[in-house]
């Protein structure tokens, strides 16, 4: 069980947000710490707990946790499709550098084609480095999200 103690509703929202429906970053921050993987090998956290002195609109919470996550799951997807955009450039850049510099490789100084192949060999590492490595550690952030959402929600003193 997770637990969480404010003195009013209020407090659980960001300040600036007139709506008082966006959550406020420490709340959030506080509450994905419980999603890390050390934590997550532990034990299962599927409730939090909130003490509070007012009374706590659970529903709007819920929603405001629900899209706190989905906000943080576009912005890992973004990333994605921005590293992918990356890797196909230097595929195609590192492809192209490293055939152009073995064609010419029969015609020119054998120093300067060594380099365009060089640099034709690293665009394609970075591009292999992006697709097996960074992307698949964002979706592991992301996927981490998910329990989250799924948070059974209770005010101290109820079940």
């Amino acid at each position: 069980m997770i637990q969480l103690c404010v003195r009013r509703e209020s407090e659980l929202y960001n300040p600036f947000d007139p709506t008082h429906t966006r959550l406020n970053d420490d709340v959030y921050a506080y509450l994905k710490k419980f999603f890390t993987e050390a934590e997550q090998e532990k034990k299962v956290r599927d409730t939090l707990q909130i003490y509070s002195d007012g009374q706590i609109d659970m529903d709007k919470l819920k929603q405001s946790i629900h899209n706190a996550v989905e906000d943080e799951k576009y912005a890992y997807d973004s990333q994605i499709r921005k590293n992918h955009k990356r890797a196909l450039q230097g595929y195609i850049v590192g492809g192209l550098l490293s055939v152009l510099g073995f064609a010419l490789s029969i015609y020119f100084n054998q120093i300067i084609l060594e380099i365009i192949s060089f640099i034709g060999s690293i665009s394609v590492r970075e591009a292999v480095m992006i697709q097996t490595k960074i992307n698949p550690d964002i979706r592991s952030l992301k996927k981490r999200l998910d329990p989250i959402c799924e948070l059974k929600l209770v005010k101290a003193g109820e079940s």
